[in-house]
């Protein structure tokens, strides 16, 4: 009982201090004031009002799309509105806006409208924050220490950081996803447009004797309105007017009154008017909503249907949390990162060139950039000429296992490693029957001591429902398993995934894997098969580039992955990486890399279902509700 009411009494303990302050003052003069404000004033006031709430309003968007909840723009945008507009007057705001927005949306839970309310009521305190901050930066005002604007942006540096390195945090067994960076990115902007429309409406309403200048109260209002929301008395009532006239005690405070009523009522009063009567014609006649167009939509890789010649090692989605982006023309394998959604190897179906504006409107409903990630060299020419960045990453070694031979001179150090591997009596077997996770656990925990962590994203870690899925082949020495190798397997190719080997098994006994791997495809008659890819060699224009490039490369393991691989004399082709712009490609690069190292929790799955309304369309689906 005295959790809720305490906003109500620290509310009227500062209008008993308010009122202490004012006893001299005249409050007949103060509704004379307020009637000599222009009409004209009034008219700029309730357009600025206008405008403030359209940008609060789209929080609820970032938030909806943060949930991956798939809601129309228009619905999300007029249930926080309603919700902000009936929730600032009563007080309590987000118990009331969790209420507001749940019976707004019909066909919504009321833990996902409370999930709505907390994540806009939690960004806009911080972003409103960093506003002050930056309007004491910009504005100097003596009411701010020197200090706290610097320390509230290198707090707010530091979440930045924490959002990107670690995008999901984990406690108790319960997981965070931060929002993305793009999407503080925008929450700020709006919450800047908020505010300055809401002060522009406050400035308005002075009256005209009143001296008052737009950038001495800009400041100050943020204060006072920080204040209001902190308190979360009714409307802000008390600490936002003990805060103004505290802070503006060189004004007179005739005329500041006279600008709290008329504000009050066009910024307080006449929205929760308006809201509270779309809010009891809701309740009186609920909406029924509908789903907009699924022009884009996911679908788990399972329930899709690639194409017979689609990457075999797509089959990777089975544990990056990914799913198969459909559009009209065609679908394309996907996976989420911390900041970017990226497509993944070239499209499944349809028109190789359809797939651009699909990501592009994909990434946006998740807040997210736009990336395609390892894309052969004709999507790359494609997405050159669309106007995106696109730079060379890495080559992946293929081979024809019909036409492999290890003779020859070219081969000469295979035969090495494979009679190495021989007379060390290294048998390999295929996983024709059961496998032995055990052993393949305890061999792929003693590679993770010596390697580390193993890397994610598009390449896959042991696990026993992931191994399942794949061809396995085992090296044993006196019945002892030594390592062993997995492919992602298809009709037509096999692509090298896990390569897990003891570390004092002989040498040559990876060789002698992936030797006996591609001769079992060749009497199965696989056309292709990848030995995946290595990163690219470290050229490039200038110095910085081939600096960086030098230290991906050897980071990346490439000499030693290009130095086995090589032994096969694989033919190299060329995988791209692109995105809309050189910063978008070097933001999602970073991202990619901080991804595939697996530091820190791999961001939220992509939610996939389909449509309800048409299962049998290959591109049918919807983003269920987040868990």
């Amino acid at each position: 009982m005295f959790r809720h009411a305490s906003p109500a009494l620290l509310g009227g303990a500062c209008l008993w201090l308010l009122s202490m302050q004012l006893e001299s003052v005249n409050f007949a003069a103060v509704w004379t004031a307020v009637l000599t404000v222009p009409l004209g004033s009034w008219a700029v006031a309730v357009f600025a009002t206008i405008l403030s709430f359209l940008a609060v309003s789209r929080y609820d968007v970032i938030a909806h799309r943060h949930f991956q909840l798939r809601r129309p723009q228009r619905e999300a945008m007029l249930a926080g509105a309603t919700a902000i507009g009936i929730g600032q007057t009563t007080g309590a705001g987000a118990l009331v806006g969790g209420f507001v927005r749940w019976r707004m949306q019909p066909d919504a839970s009321a833990k996902d409208a409370a999930k709505i309310t907390a994540f806009v009521t939690v960004t806009f305190m911080g972003t409103l924050a960093v506003t002050i901050a930056l309007a004491a930066f910009a504005l100097p005002t003596p009411h701010v220490p020197p200090f706290l604007p610097l320390l509230i942006l290198i707090s707010a540096a530091a979440i930045c950081l924490t959002a990107f390195f670690f995008p999901v945090l984990s406690t108790k067994g319960r997981k965070l996803s931060l929002p993305t960076l793009s999407a503080l990115g925008a929450l700020l902007a709006l919450c800047i447009l908020d505010t300055g429309f809401a002060a522009l409406a406050f400035w308005m309403l002075l009256p005209p004797d009143t001296a008052l200048p737009f950038t001495t109260l800009m400041p100050v209002f943020l204060i006072a309105l920080g204040a209001a929301i902190f308190s979360g008395s009714p409307g802000g009532v008390g600490p936002f007017e003990l805060t103004l006239v505290a802070l503006l005690p060189n004004h007179p405070e005739t005329g500041l009154l006279c600008a709290v009523l008329s504000f009050r009522a066009v910024y307080y009063a006449l929205p929760a008017l308006l809201a509270g009567a779309v809010f009891l014609h809701r309740l009186w006649h609920p909406a029924s909503i509908t789903q907009p167009p699924c022009v884009t939509s996911f679908v788990p890789f399972e329930t899709a249907s690639p194409s017979p010649k689609s990457r075999a090692e797509l089959g990777v989605l089975r544990q990056n949390g990914g799913a198969i982006l459909t559009y009209a023309s065609g679908s394309c394998g996907t996976v989420r990162t911390g900041q970017t959604l990226l497509a993944l190897f070239d499209p499944v179906l349809g028109d190789p060139g359809a797939v651009t504006p699909a990501l592009l409107k994909a990434a946006r409903e998740q807040n997210r950039i736009a990336c395609k990630y390892k894309i052969g060299a004709r999507q790359a020419v494609l997405a050159r000429k669309s106007g995106w960045a696109v730079a060379h990453i890495s080559d992946e070694a293929v081979l024809a296992p019909a036409s492999h031979t290890t003779d020859g001179a070219t081969f000469r150090q295979l035969r090495r490693k494979l009679r190495q591997a021989q007379k060390a009596n290294v048998t390999v077997s295929s996983d024709d029957g059961a496998l032995p996770l055990e052993d393949m656990a305890r061999v792929s925990a003693h590679w993770e001591d010596r390697h580390g962590v193993p890397r994610g994203l598009t390449m896959g870690r042991f696990e026993e429902g992931y191994i399942h899925r794949q061809k396995v082949f085992l090296a044993y020495r006196d019945d002892i398993l030594l390592g062993f190798v997995s492919f992602h397997a298809t009709a037509h190719e096999w692509c090298l995934d896990l390569m897990r080997l003891l570390p004092d098994a002989p040498d040559g006994t990876m060789h002698l894997l992936v030797q006996t791997a591609l001769e079992k495809a060749a009497n199965d008659a696989v056309p292709r098969l990848s030995l995946a890819a290595a990163p690219t060699l470290p050229h490039g224009e200038t110095r910085i580039e081939r600096f960086l490039r030098r230290q991906f490369y050897t980071h990346g393991g490439g000499p030693g992955l290009r130095q086995f691989k090589s032994c096969f004399a694989p033919d190299w082709q060329p995988l791209f990486m692109a995105a809309p712009s050189a910063s978008h490609l070097t933001f999602a690069a970073i991202d990619v890399i901080r991804s595939v190292n697996l530091r820190s929790a791999p961001a939220t799955p992509i939610n996939s279902a389909f449509a309800p309304s048409d299962t049998s369309s290959a591109n049918t689906g919807a983003l269920s509700l987040a868990s």
